[in-house]
């Protein structure tokens, strides 16, 4: 037998909603895109619209969780003046980013940072321990609805969780705090790769490598000269990408150094 959820909840409610009653709450939907709402406009019909879900608010009106880009294309169609909803009632907000993200987490539109301020609306557990350890670090995710860039904002959603699960909290904080020290004025120093190769070296040389030291050692270098350099070598050498940054952050830190040399250990 497949496993069943039976605590399915009330039945929705099936209407047509005004669109003046209709709104986007943007602490967790996605930047809209142009493009698609034009495509929308252009092939405008009932048959392929289908239905909005919408959350019934208790001040009155309604906020989308699922169909905005069909809703703001109804709202510039003129001859539209309410649209087709299933309407739920739920108790908070962060169910309402929880909902989207079932209904949207399979779907390749969304993007791991819309996945992550999301999960941060829902209190997704993940997603908050991405949050604390960056915040730790002096660093945070490209904010919703932006991509302004900043040597402490990153979007490698995918990589910190693997680093945090890999390399532990503390292994991952010291790594995003010595990439934003590093490369103060490199917009893409919180890059992904760079972020578990650190995390490792931090890890598995807990007891001896000084982060003020890796700091020091960074600044004088260029982040992609160093990260094409690693490449070429993981080319013709094999493994991973963060493996061959960790084997050229492992030689730069310990150039010039007679004892407390670091390794790069084992990937956990």
């Amino acid at each position: 037998m497949p496993l069943i959820n039976l605590d399915v909840g009330e039945p929705p409610e099936m209407a047509i909603v005004p669109l003046s009653e209709i709104r986007v709450d943007a602490s967790y939907q996605r930047p809209l895109k142009p493009k698609r709402v034009a495509q929308i406009l252009r092939d405008f019909t009932w048959a392929q619209f289908g239905a909005l879900m919408l959350v019934r608010q208790p001040e009155g009106g309604y906020t989308v969780y699922d169909g905005q880009h069909r809703l703001e294309a109804a709202k510039k169609h003129p001859h539209i003046a309410g649209v087709p909803a299933v309407i739920v009632e739920l108790e908070a907000a962060y169910e309402e980013a929880q909902h989207f993200l079932g209904v949207n987490i399979n779907r390749s539109a969304i993007s791991t940072v819309e996945k992550y301020w999301a999960g941060i609306e829902a209190g997704d557990e993940a997603m908050m321990r991405i949050c604390a350890v960056l915040e730790e670090a002096g660093c945070e995710v490209v904010p919703p609805g932006t991509k302004s860039p900043a040597p402490n904002r990153t979007s490698s959603i995918g990589a910190i969780g693997r680093a945090l699960e890999s390399y532990g909290d503390a292994a991952v904080t010291a790594a995003c705090r010595t990439l934003r020290s590093a490369w103060q004025k490199d917009n893409g120093a919180l890059n992904g790769t760079m972020i578990q190769a650190l995390a490792r070296l931090y890890r598995n040389n807990r007891e001896i490598i000084s982060e003020e030291r890796m700091v020091t050692k960074l600044i004088g270098k260029d982040r992609k000269i160093l990260t094409a350099d690693a490449e070429a070598l993981r080319k013709m050498g094999g493994g991973d990408a963060p493996l061959a940054l960790a084997k050229a952050l492992t030689e730069i830190y310990n150039k010039g150094l007679q004892t407390n040399q670091i390794t790069i250990g084992v990937k956990a």
